[in-house]
């Protein structure tokens, strides 16, 4: 764990970013909603170990599964769209960061036929965001990992969706998916309605 964050210390000080490690004892979850209150945080990067306990924090939260520890500053993402496209605010500053970050091109496959999804592209073109866009009508793993596999992501960004944390509690494709990612994993939840 020390290796660990003294290599997200040394990433962050290379792109500029103020860092501040806090360490606390006690109940995990507890401490976590105290920091973010206490220090307005907008976003929380956590473990996935524990989704229900997790997705209770009080502000936006990207839970983190590590596959390949040599790939943390990826050079390839892709962010996977499913359904309706709300919080418009919140991803396109998630993907924005994200990309602005590591200093890479995002590749974005949306499942569905929101209008929403050409608006997030049209937000995300405004701040200068390179990105390859795909809109296919319906989810499929297969299409999902061809696409991850082919264009070599090594980071894959799924939204946490509102019926149940991906699916957890029923198996759907995209458990199947965060089960057997192919690369590094974020699963995103937005906290902020539009």
């Amino acid at each position: 764990a020390e290796t660990m964050a003294k290599r997200v210390f040394l990433e962050a000080e290379k792109n500029n970013l103020k860092v501040e490690c806090i360490i606390k004892e006690g109940e995990r979850l507890k401490e976590l909603k105290d920091i973010i209150k206490k220090e307005k945080i907008d976003i929380a990067f956590v473990p996935s170990d524990d989704f229900k306990q997790i997705s209770k924090l009080p502000c936006s939260i990207a839970m983190v599964k590590i596959i390949n520890m040599g790939k943390l500053s990826p050079k390839r993402i892709l962010f996977i769209l499913k359904g309706k496209v709300n919080y418009l605010k919140e991803k396109a500053i998630f993907i924005e960061n994200l990309s602005k970050i590591f200093h890479v091109k995002v590749y974005i496959n949306y499942f569905g036929k929101d209008e929403n999804i050409e608006k997030l592209f049209s937000i995300l073109k405004k701040h200068e965001i390179k990105i390859e866009s795909k809109v296919f009508h319906k989810f499929s793993l297969k299409t999902v990992m061809f696409q991850a596999l082919s264009k070599k992501i090594e980071l894959l960004v799924v939204e946490q969706e509102k019926g149940g944390l991906l699916g957890i509690l029923k198996p759907d494709p995209l458990t199947k998916l965060i089960e057997n990612t192919p690369c590094n994993l974020i699963i995103f939840k937005p906290h902020h309605q539009e």
